[in-house]
C-alpha cells in the first residue's frame, strides 16, 4: 500500500510542477465573462440614462415653445391694447383740446370712448365736458349735498332705472355705459353740469 500512496504523490507532484502551469486555468474565462456582463448592464443602463435624458430634453423643449408662444400671444395682445388706448387718448385728446378743460387719464379716456363713440362725435364730445364738469374724471367722487356718485354723478333714484344698476356707480365702466344709454335714450338734458 504504501508503494500505491507514493506513487499518488509523486504524480501529484508531477501533476502540480509541470503539466498545470502549462494550462490556461479555466477561472479566467470567468472574470472575463463577467466583465462583458458589467460591460453590456452598464451599456443598457447608459443608453437607458441617454433615452431618459432625451425624453426630459425634449419635454423641456416642448415647454419653452408653448411659453415662447404664450408670450408672445400676450405681448401682441398688450400692444393691440396699447394701440386702441392710444388711439382712444388721440380722439379725446382732439375733443378736450376745443374745450377749456384738460383731457382725462388715458384709462377714463378709453371708457368715455368706448361708451360714446358709437353714439357719435358729438355725443363722445358732450360725455368728455359732463365728465369733466361733474367729477373731474374722477370715477369715485361723490357729491355731498345730493349723493350723485361715480364718473357721470348719477343720483340713486337714476341710477336704479338703469340696466347697470346690479353694478355699483363707482365702476367707471358700468357709469359710462349707463350715461351713454341715458343720453342715447332720453338725450343731454338729464345733466345739469354741461362743462
Amino acid at each position: 500500500m504504501v508503494p500505491l500512496l507514493r506513487a499518488v504523490v509523486v504524480w501529484t507532484l508531477v501533476l502540480a510542477a509541470v503539466i498545470l502551469p502549462h494550462l490556461d486555468p479555466p477561472q479566467a474565462n470567468v472574470p472575463s465573462d463577467a466583465a462583458v456582463t458589467q460591460l453590456r448592464s452598464f451599456d443598457r443602463t447608459s443608453t437607458l440614462t441617454q433615452i431618459k435624458a432625451k425624453r426630459v430634453q425634449a419635454a423641456q423643449n416642448a415647454q419653452v415653445q408653448q411659453w415662447s408662444s404664450e408670450l408672445s400671444q400676450g405681448l401682441a395682445q398688450y400692444a393691440a391694447e396699447q394701440a386702441a388706448l392710444a388711439e382712444a387718448q388721440a380722439i379725446v385728446d382732439a375733443q378736450a383740446a376745443l374745450n377749456n378743460h384738460p383731457p382725462p387719464p388715458p384709462y377714463i379716456a378709453k371708457i368715455i370712448y368706448d361708451a360714446f363713440s358709437p353714439l357719435g362725435a358729438r355725443a363722445l364730445q358732450w360725455a368728455i365736458n359732463v365728465a369733466y364738469c361733474e367729477s373731474r374724471y374722477h370715477p369715485n367722487s361723490v357729491n355731498t349735498d345730493s349723493g350723485a356718485s361715480g364718473l357721470f354723478q348719477f343720483l340713486l333714484s337714476t341710477w336704479s332705472g338703469t340696466p347697470w344698476a346690479s353694478q355699483s356707480p363707482f365702476d367707471p365702466v358700468a357709469n359710462a355705459n349707463a350715461a351713454a344709454w341715458l343720453y342715447n335714450r332720453y338725450g343731454p338734458g338729464r345733466w345739469a353740469c354741461q362743462g
